[in-house]
């Protein structure tokens, strides 16, 4: 290589290290950039399980098509939050709001898929406008510090239930809430092998511990396949043992591409208060998923500042907001940040680079969806059970000599994981609060924020338990 190759080079690196801030984030581009690899293998689940759940409400759409609009707006909101906000968090059609969408809004109210989109589209246009008029950071800033110390904990223990629910090592049980899975099948045994290679290389000090842990697993699965050792348990219709496919690329395909607009026809008027609790919903939903990844990702990214405020935080949820909408117009459900984006912290990431990597490994993906679906739920099973070992460490800066914060933390903590939901998890943690801090005489500390979060949620829980379910509307 030429001198003035070089130099060129070296510009470039410099210019890449001052405009993301990766020296004054004491990290390095390498960091940022196994960090991003890392969190793309991570989430990539959601290429497969996103389309597959989709699928039962998009009615004379593709899988191809709902593949495409899946990697399309993972691209759009990672690159954007990754060059924005400067923030270390990956984003992709999330988890829960899909299906909230697919058999909530299209198959339970009775909307089309490009109606619902519509749905999507909406309240992504209202967390734009409650971002840029500071309201949701002022949401963010009104947690308490311990609260936000247990959100980060809670999503923790959520995402580390999740993963092994996932891989069939724990399931629901019979007389118990959750009971340890049926360790004899093949493909239970291969996600444990995942943990503990993830694991045993984590004891060591490997950064690689994570990556190494899923492609191992990975191989291991195609040779079981190839040897015919079959899996019983099937999840969203993914199996847990991998199969490979001959047919490793092909054509994205974009007919849901701005479909919400080309294939939306009127609803009913009948309908028109059904489509008002849909958005709000969605809008509840993501709003206080978003702050809760935010929170966690930024404690883990050490990007909290002195007084408890994440970091470039505005700008993510900026980010994010417009993510929703840049998803809606591709085709899919609500793109949010995904906390994920914590495996490639704990690779030493820290800057906004690392979302960029992560968009760019999505545009590959997109044209290799036959291969990435071979990665299934047993080959990141490993990565989510120790970002669930990292995350919960922040328990041990909580406040638990108060009672009401102690208990407010538990519930948090708990029911976040057991329930399978971020936003429900700091509901009932802000209401254990609110009533806590109202039975010992201290409600002047409560803020007006909490005291207005209490009634959305209110609000949000009677609507989403009693007037829907029941048929009011």
């Amino acid at each position: 290589m030429r001198i003035e190759d070089l130099i060129v080079m070296s510009n470039l690196t410099d210019k890449i290290d001052k405009f993301f801030r990766i020296t004054e984030r004491n990290s390095t581009i390498q960091q940022e950039i196994r960090g991003g690899i890392i969190t793309f293998l991570a989430m990539a689940y959601i290429l497969i399980v996103n389309p597959n759940i989709l699928s039962s409400a998009a009615a004379g759409y593709s899988w191809e098509a709902l593949f495409t609009a899946t990697a399309l707006a993972a691209i759009i909101a990672s690159i954007l939050m990754g060059v924005y906000s400067r923030f270390p968090v990956a984003l992709a059609p999330g988890m829960g709001v899909n299906a909230f969408l697919a058999y909530t809004i299209c198959l339970g109210m009775g909307f089309s898929f490009p109606q619902g989109l519509m749905v999507v589209f909406i309240s992504g246009i209202l967390f734009l406008i409650l971002t840029v008029t500071g309201l949701r950071v002022k949401i963010l800033d009104s947690i308490p510090g311990s609260m936000k110390l247990a959100i980060s904990a809670g999503i923790g223990f959520f995402i580390a239930v999740v993963g092994l629910y996932n891989g069939g090592i724990i399931t629901h049980g019979n007389g118990s809430a959750l009971t340890l899975g049926n360790i004899a099948d093949p493909g239970v045994l291969l996600s444990i092998f995942c943990v503990l290679v993830t694991v045993a290389l984590w004891f060591k000090g490997w950064w690689g511990a994570v990556i190494v842990g899923m492609v191992l697993t990975w191989a291991l699965g195609l040779i079981m396949g190839a040897m015919d050792v079959t899996s019983v348990l099937v999840l969203d219709g993914i199996y847990l043992i991998p199969q490979w496919t001959s047919d490793v690329m092909s054509s994205p395909d974009f007919s849901l591409v701005f479909a919400l607009f080309t294939d939306f026809e009127m609803f009913e008027s009948s309908m028109f208060v059904s489509f008002i609790a849909a958005i709000v919903s969605l809008f509840v939903v993501d709003m206080f998923d978003t702050a809760g990844t935010l929170i966690g990702v930024g404690t883990e990214a050490g990007m909290i500042d002195k007084d408890g405020h994440v970091i470039d935080g505005e700008k993510a949820l900026a980010c994010d907001a417009v993510g929703t909408i840049a998803g809606a117009l591709v085709g899919t459900s609500t793109t949010t940040s995904f906390i994920e984006s914590t495996t490639g912290i704990a690779a030493g990431a820290r800057t906004g680079l690392m979302s960029v990597v992560v968009g760019l490994m999505f545009v590959v993906a997109l044209f290799f969806s036959p291969f990435f679906g071979t990665f299934t739920s047993a080959c990141t099973v490993g990565a989510l059970v120790l970002v669930g070992i990292l995350m919960i460490k922040s328990v041990k800066k909580i406040e638990w000599d108060d009672p009401v914060i102690a208990g407010m933390a538990f519930v948090t903590i708990f029911l976040m994981g057991l329930c399978g939901s971020i936003t429900d998890g700091i509901a009932f943690g802000i209401f254990f609060y609110v009533l806590g801090m109202a039975i010992t005489g201290r409600v002047k500390e409560i803020t007006p924020m909490i005291w207005g979060l209490t009634v959305v949620f209110l609000v949000y829980f009677f609507v989403n338990g009693i007037v829907i379910p029941n048929g009011w509307i």
